[in-house]
């Protein structure tokens, strides 16, 4: 495997993905509704959790021990989180049209908190008089993936050891339960979020642990070129149809890792941090404070440049004063892969 890679710019990537089409579907302003029907960000976050599956593997298996994998993915993960939902209750604070005291009281408030703090935003994604006359009212609709990445690190050290004795079977069982789960909540089952159970852990553990199985199966990642060629084909083939989601693990995952490890050179961003997750994480309130101000509804494009300008620099300066700072606390062994610091 190359020690060179693209892990970096193809995360990177995938975020800005992410922020363009939520910039078009959070606002919904016809200016703009073309980045949705010309971009999938269903592709860039199965991608991310591919990348994650790759790269957790490899650190798990440098990890010292148990509590130092975890550890590490708390101090990766959770200072940038807990940041985002302290910003967005400020937020809400500083714009809500309620009385500050009423806010503050107010039970969805309490509940916000609560519920974003364990990771259930589901359960309560707004706040009260807050973007109540935007198209869309949560806070941001992006953090409902940490909570399936958390699973999934939590499921890693169960999984892995099992990979490493029986690869392709392993990986087939998660697939099947993967497909039959995402099969089951956007075909059989129509009631209440049904959309939302459709997309949890289960159905993005396939996508995950392609990458996990690509990262510890060395024959596997021989034939990345080749598994990624007749996976696209057969995607491009069965695209239009309802057995789509049957090729997508394979195909996001592989073209994905094989972007970040084999298809060109090294495209060095490093000097700059790791800016892919803030840039995930923060972009959604941005976009809808600037709806919130009429800037989208002024200007589209403007309003689109401001988001990527505002949240390119919210991102660096989470990066170097608060996500980096945690990670330099992690004492362990430096990463195999070059670049390799977004989940490690």
């Amino acid at each position: 495997m190359n020690e060179k890679n693209n892990f970096d710019i193809v995360r990177l990537s995938l975020a800005f993905i992410v922020l363009l089409v939520h910039s078009a579907e959070v606002t919904r302003n016809a200016d703009i509704r073309f980045l949705s029907h010309f971009l999938n960000s269903d592709f860039a976050v199965r991608g991310f959790f591919a990348i994650s599956g790759f790269l957790i593997a490899k650190s798990y298996l440098r990890s010292k021990s148990l509590t130092s994998y975890f550890i590490k993915r708390a101090q990766r993960i959770l200072p940038a989180y807990i940041f985002v939902v302290i910003m967005c209750f400020v937020i809400g604070m500083c714009i809500t049209t309620l009385p500050l005291v009423d806010f503050l009281k107010n039970k969805e408030s309490i509940k916000y908190l609560i519920a974003n703090f364990s990771f259930l935003n589901f359960i309560q994604p707004s706040l009260p008089g807050v973007f109540t006359n935007n198209p869309n009212q949560p806070m941001d609709g992006s953090l409902w993936t940490i909570k399936a990445e958390l699973t999934l690190y939590v499921l890693l050290p169960f999984v892995l050891p099992l990979m490493k004795k029986s690869p392709l079977k392993v990986w087939t069982a998660i697939f099947i339960i993967s497909s039959l789960w995402f099969f089951f909540f956007s075909m059989v089952y129509t009631g209440p979020k049904a959309d939302t159970l459709a997309k949890q852990f289960i159905s993005l553990a396939s996508f995950f642990f392609f990458g996990s199985l690509l990262a510890t199966h060395q024959p596997t990642f021989d034939r990345l070129k080749e598994i990624t060629i007749v996976s696209l084909v057969l995607f491009l083939l069965f695209k239009n149809t309802d057995y789509s989601f049957l090729i997508e693990p394979i195909a996001f995952s592989s073209v994905v890792i094989l972007f970040c490890t084999n298809l060109c050179s090294e495209i060095k961003i490093s000097q700059y941090g790791d800016l892919s997750y803030g840039m995930y994480l923060y972009h959604w309130p941005i976009i809808q404070l600037l709806q919130h101000f009429g800037v989208f509804t002024a200007n589209a494009y403007l309003g689109l440049l401001m988001t990527i300008v505002i949240t390119l620099a919210l991102a660096y300066t989470s990066w170097n004063l608060l996500e980096s700072r945690f990670l330099k606390r992690a004492h362990h062994t430096p990463p195999s892969i070059a670049g390799s610091t977004a989940r490690d």
